[in-house]
């Protein structure tokens, strides 16, 4: 029994038998270079966040609301390396820096509203 390996579909530069690295790496430098409008939203995002961090604090008459600013600063101190990195090392750490600080935003936010306020 003799079986012919499969071959990979056709990739948009014609290219066959294209590696997983090699699509992963395609993948990354389209994110990278061709996509500013994601940085954008992720910075305006973040800062509707803080936002209504500043407002519950405003409304309520309490700096319990101004927790969470704590993990924004740091998803926005991530978001501006993710834009300057270097390496697709540093591009994966800053972006899993950013998710796990957003996390922990949003979970200290719905901490406050159900414990602290």
């Amino acid at each position: 029994m003799n079986a012919t390996p499969q071959q990979s579909p056709p990739v948009s530069d014609g290219e066959q038998n294209v590696e997983v690295d090699d699509l992963a790496a395609k993948l990354v430098a389209f994110v990278r270079l061709r996509s500013p409008r994601v940085h954008r939203a992720l910075a305006v995002t973040l800062g509707v966040l803080a936002v209504v961090c500043l407002l519950a604090t405003v409304t309520r008459a309490s700096a319990a609301p101004l927790l969470p600013l704590a993990g924004l600063a740091v998803a926005g101190v991530a978001a501006w390396r993710v834009r300057t990195a270097a390496t697709d090392r540093q591009l994966l750490v800053q972006v899993t820096v950013f998710g796990c600080a957003v996390a922990v935003a949003l979970w200290s936010m719905s901490f406050v509203a159900r414990n602290l306020v």
